[in-house]
Order: structure tokens, then sequence, then C-alpha cells
């Protein structure tokens, strides 16, 4: 008995140290916060306020990565989104849809409609879910086909992302504070358990890259 009790400690030990090294620099696990509501709508349908998440502290992001950056207007805050057009590209928004250099290549793949809390306009706005593919990556977007925002272009800078909120309605995203700067950012990569607790069977232990 002795001898099992003294393998259980060290095997506790040991994964912990190594759980331990990994988040001090591989990841970090972070609690979305829920004290911003427009971020909150805009990361919907991927995620939630209170999701707690595994980010990459380290690695160059790819197109379609979703990830967490330094907010630019926002000293000690973040920001969340798709990491979608790099230096030199042109991306452009038309109702709320992403092409890159005038290209679009879209998924007959469809996901159930989201009703979504608009901050802005204090009303919930029913939209649209599709699934996109963005290099390696595909995930769920959302939009108002009905009502959608005004159209944009715009070429990447030099060291710089440009990144799209997957709620392209309610969005908190580069058409609000600019291309990103992709040495504040990480990698969103897993989802260890979600707002509403580790019995939510369909938001734990997710992928979500």
């Amino acid at each position: 008995m002795r001898t099992w009790l003294q393998i259980i400690v060290w095997f506790t030990v040991i994964v912990g140290g190594i759980l331990g090294i990994l988040h001090l620099t591989v990841v970090e696990l972070w609690t979305v916060p829920g004290d911003d509501p427009l971020l909150a709508a805009s990361i919907q349908p991927t995620l939630r306020a209170g999701d707690v998440v595994e980010v990459t502290r380290h690695g160059s992001p790819a197109r379609g990565d979703l990830l967490r950056c330094a907010d630019p207007d926002a000293p000690g805050r973040f920001v969340i989104g798709r990491a979608i057009g790099h230096f030199g590209e042109v991306v452009e928004i038309r109702r709320e849809m992403i092409l890159i250099d005038g290209r679009r290549e879209p998924s007959p793949r469809a996901c159930p409609p989201v009703t979504v809390r608009d901050p802005r306009m204090e009303e919930d706005v029913d939209l649209a879910c599709g699934v996109e593919d963005f290099g390696d990556m595909s995930f769920f977007a959302l939009r108002s086909p009905d009502h959608p925002e005004g159209d944009l272009k715009q070429t990447v800078e030099a060291d710089r992302w440009f990144l799209v909120s997957d709620d392209r309605h309610v969005h908190l995203d580069s058409r609000d504070y600019g291309q990103i700067d992709p040495r504040t950012c990480g990698h969103i990569v897993f989802r260890l358990v979600g707002a509403a607790g580790f019995g939510d069977q369909a938001s734990r232990l997710t992928i979500i890259w």
C-alpha cells in the first residue's frame, strides 16, 4: 500500500511539474472576460464570456487562427479575432462576407441561426450561421443577410494582420481598432471548460483551432 502511495505522489509531482513548465513556457490558461458586452457578442458562436481556454505564448499566426491580442486601445486588456489577411493582401468585406485579393471560396455547409445581444443597439438580433474555410481552418461565422454593415476594402500593412470577428455583424475587430501586430498575439487552441461549467459537455475539452 505504501509503495502505491509513493507511486501516486511521484506521478502527481511529475505531471504537475510538466504542466507547470508548459504553463510558463508554451501555453497559458485564460478566462474570457465577461465585463465587455461587445467582446462577448463578437466571439460567438465559437466562444462565450467565461470560457477557460489555452493560449499559446509563442509562434507565428496562420490564416484562420483565432487569436488573442493585446488591445491597442486599452493597455492590459485583450481582443479576440480571426487572422484573415496579412502583408500585401487586400481584405474586402462585402455584405459581411470576407474576400482575400478578390477571391472567396464559400462553403455549402451551414449551422443553425444564432440570436446575439447587440450592446450597441441594446436589442437581440437574429443572425445566419455558416461554415467558412480559411487556410487549414474551418469555423462558424455569423452575419446579417438582411441588414449587413457597410462594405470595406483595405490593404494589409507590413508586419500586421487584419483580424475579423467570428460574429461579422456585432463585431470587435480590425474594422474597429485597426490592423494588429502579431507579436502581441497568442493562438487560442483549446477550450478546457465552458462558461456553464464542466457539466456542459458541448463546450468542455473543445479544440478551437
